[in-house]
């Protein structure tokens, strides 16, 4: 009995074959096939194309971000009259004429400076025009510079040395950087000596203020040492 039904069955088969439209249909079920295997391939090309994309979209939204927090950058410059005219993009400078260390201490203990990305101090010249004890300033510099590290915690802090002048001699000047030098070594920020930056002719006639052309380098300097235009590498690494 299962012998004949499977013979059966096969000569059902055979039979079906030869009826119109029979392999129409078989034809029509591989082309759907084939379409169906297709698509399943360009739908996984389509998932790597995507994934390469989307890739690039989040390389292109990190670099996005990198730039705006350049050109939002601020450098924060607080100094004495002695630099005039020092401009330069992303720079906020606040001049403090005949201020001395000390009261600029107070004024960054106590005044609302905003929250820069870089801050650069220039003060002392004021402080050797009534004391010739270096080490008194030393001492008044090291209490400004923790000051401001505390009160700008996240932004790293510039020194800028003295500028020499003609009223005062050429060791007390290197001798007064030399003791800044050693106050942020120890303190671990940054000090600059502006001096290997301005030559005589980028002063003054009194000899004492920078021109327009020392304005200028000073501006670079700064720039550089805040990041915005080059790096200076800093002399406590």
């Amino acid at each position: 009995m299962g012998c004949y039904l499977e013979d059966y069955r096969a000569r059902v088969a055979t039979g079906l074959q030869g009826l119109p439209g029979a392999m129409p249909k078989a034809g029509r079920l591989r082309q759907l096939e084939e379409k169906l295997e297709n698509a399943m391939k360009q739908i996984e090309d389509l998932k790597r194309k995507n994934s390469v994309l989307e890739d690039q979209l989040r390389g292109a939204v990190a670099r996005g971000d990198t730039v705006q927090r350049q050109q939002d950058a601020e450098c924060l410059v607080l100094c004495d009259s002695i630099i005039r005219n020092v401009e330069a993009e992303h720079m906020r400078v606040q001049r403090f004429p005949g201020i001395r260390t000390e009261q600029l201490q107070r004024v960054i203990e106590n005044r609302d400076l905003g929250a820069p990305d870089t801050v650069v101090i220039h003060v002392g010249t004021n402080d050797l025009r009534r004391t010739g004890n270096l080490d008194n300033v030393m001492g008044d510099v090291y209490a400004l510079v923790k000051k401001a590290k505390t009160k700008f915690p996240q932004a790293p802090l510039i020194l800028s040395g003295v500028f020499r002048r003609r009223d005062v001699s050429w060791r007390l000047i290197g001798a007064l950087n030399d003791r800044y030098d050693w106050v942020t070594r120890s303190l671990g920020v940054t000090f600059v000596d502006p001096n290997s930056w301005i030559e005589d002719w980028d002063f003054g006639r009194d000899g004492l203020h920078i021109n327009s052309s020392g304005a200028r380098k000073l501006g670079q300097l700064y720039s550089r040492v805040c990041d915005f235009g080059g790096r200076v590498q800093n002399r406590n690494e």
